[in-house]
């Protein structure tokens, strides 16, 4: 060979080299902004959507407890964050009843969400919870149903 060719593909190899790290900087420059910018916001969402799924199976299983005790005032069950025992009052058609107050309600059946992030007020036999200002999701104490927004 000579020196002309094998500068040539020094030259070849080179450039390869570069463009092999360009490319590795672009993939690197795309996951960052995936991890930092798009996958947070994601895992909020995921967050308060497993949340909202806590506290509609807490319902259900109050409503469950309800009948398997004879239709009580209230109901006993276990706070699975707190490893404790929380007396839950029921409304006459069997759901855990908005009249305790909303926030409690929450506390009592919900989930991880601190308090200084959620809201909640109650009108008639509703409770409107909101996230950081922005709206929820609502429950209703006369049919036991969650809507979220």
């Amino acid at each position: 060979m000579t020196r002309e060719t094998t500068d040539e593909r020094k030259g070849i190899q080179r450039f390869q080299n570069v463009l092999v790290v360009l490319l590795l900087l672009i993939l690197a420059a795309v996951a960052a902004r995936m991890v930092l910018i798009n996958e947070p916001q994601k895992w909020r969402e995921t967050e308060l959507q497993i949340a909202v799924s806590r506290f509609i199976d807490s319902l259900w299983l109050a409503r469950t407890e309800w009948m398997r005790r004879g239709k009580p005032k209230e109901v006993a069950l276990l706070n699975e964050s707190r490893k404790q025992q929380v007396k839950i009052v029921m409304n006459s058609q069997g759901w855990p009843s908005v009249e305790q107050g909303c926030l409690s309600l929450w506390q009592q059946l919900g989930g991880e969400i601190p308090a200084s992030a959620l809201q909640a007020r109650a009108d008639l036999n509703n409770c409107y919870y909101e996230v950081n200002q922005q709206a929820w999701f609502r429950y209703n104490d006369r049919q036991g149903q969650v809507f979220q927004k």
